[in-house]
Order: C-alpha cells, then structure tokens, then sequence
C-alpha cells in the first residue's frame, strides 16, 4: 500500500517525538494549545498513530502488499 510523504512521516514518528511534532503542528496551524491539555492532546495523537498503522497494515494485507512510500 503507497502512504503519501507526510502519513509515512507521521507514521515513522517514535514515541518521544510526538510531544514535540504535536505542539509544532499545532503552531503551524496558529494553534496554542493550553498547557493543560497538551497531555491528553499528545496522548489522543499517540493513539491515532496506533489506528493509522494498524488500518494501513490491515489494508495492506487485505490487498496482499506490504506498506511503501507513495510514488506520484
């Protein structure tokens, strides 16, 4: 299954780098999160990661292919 440049960079993210992509997106988009609820805000994209690779691994089986980067 081809993933587009930004979902495989998404996706590639570790564990200690959420926090900081999280709070860089969000300035990218003129957003400020209030610092109460950045936990929870890094948590739920920490989860959509999950969901991300397990819907793209899930897809990827079911067409017989494994995951590649998307060649326009």
């Amino acid at each position: 299954m081809a993933l587009d440049a930004k979902t495989q960079a998404f996706l590639d993210l570790s564990e200690d780098e959420i926090a900081s992509w999280t709070t860089a997106r969000a300035g990218e988009r003129g957003l400020t999160l209030p610092p109460e609820a950045l936990p929870a805000v890094i948590d739920n994209i920490a989860l959509l990661q999950a969901q991300t690779r397990l819907f793209v691994t899930a897809l990827g089986e079911a067409a017989g292919e494994a995951a590649e980067p998307f060649q326009p």
